[in-house]
């Protein structure tokens, strides 16, 4: 029978819940399949600075991919392993790129996010009107965002973006896209962009590669769209039964809904009591 050796989560729609929490029985469920010495690994579209205070309950996850596979962080030693970033020059680009449009901004770079002080006093304006609390704490405001992005001349892990209109933000992916950027979503109202060869598969086969661990022997569970890449290049893609119709469609097992503890309940059926009742992954 085959055996797990990996298994890579999502956060936002995926662990977390709708309160963005992690539950304490999908806590138990993950610490009782690394004492089997399953590696968990966060797969995630967060930056350092955003990553939940539960994972202090889980001291045996060792990595966090993040910025949608930017950035791998060993997470004891609190330094980056892996990283393909934006360029400062494609940087500048995309830069000019959003330049037309009213919206707001977020530049990952640094483990933080940072964001004009303008949209950071107004999120409703912008999409963020939901979890405003989490994301005053997570966000660092900066008086220009545009100047503070020529001044920091560095490559940027990520760009998080949201628009007023939805023809908008169509004309900005399109634009970006055909400039070479990838571009990606993780709900309905936001667009994040990356570099051309950065997503959560080509980090997650990165760190699977430097662990010896083969795609086959690694089960991944996420929910939208910016899910997708690792989801194909594992051998075991769950999803989520909030996910969208186009990562359901990649997968060979749905799961319960991140507001039922979809996560925890697929550790148990599928991993820990797989141990005993012949469950294809063990």
């Amino acid at each position: 029978m085959m055996e797990i050796k990996l298994v890579a989560l999502d956060l936002d729609g995926t662990l977390l819940n709708p309160q963005l929490n992690i539950t304490q029985n999908a806590i138990g469920k993950l610490n009782k399949l690394m004492d089997k010495n399953v590696e968990v690994v966060i797969c995630t579209g967060r930056t350092l600075s955003e990553l939940p205070a539960e994972f202090k309950e889980m001291p045996k996850i060792k990595y966090y991919i993040t910025s949608n596979g930017a950035v791998i962080w060993d997470r004891h030693e609190l330094k980056i392993i892996y990283d393909n970033p934006i360029p400062a020059f494609d940087v500048a680009e995309l830069m000019h790129i959003l330049h037309p449009y009213d919206m707001r901004i977020e530049v990952f770079a640094l483990g933080r996010i940072f964001i004009s002080q303008k949209c950071y006093a107004r999120f409703y304006e912008y999409g963020g009107e939901n979890h405003d609390d989490f994301l005053l704490k997570t966000r660092t405001p900066v008086d220009n965002i545009e100047e503070f992005v020529r001044d920091f001349n560095q490559p940027v892990d990520k760009f998080n973006l949201f628009f007023k209109s939805a023809e908008d933000r169509q004309k900005a992916w399109e634009d970006c896209v055909a400039y070479g950027f990838h571009v990606t979503s993780s709900f309905e109202q936001n667009m994040e962009v990356n570099a051309t060869t950065a997503n959560k598969g080509v980090a997650l086969k990165a760190l699977a590669q430097k662990l010896g661990i083969p795609a086959h022997q690694i089960m991944a569970m996420g929910d939208n769209l910016n899910d997708m890449t690792m989801l194909r290049y594992v051998g075991h893609p769950i999803a989520m039964g909030n996910a969208v119709t186009e990562v359901k469609d990649l997968a060979t097992y749905v799961t319960k809904a991140n507001s039922e503890d979809g996560v925890a309940y697929a550790v148990e059926k599928l991993l820990l009591e797989g141990e005993t009742d012949g469950n294809l992954f063990f």
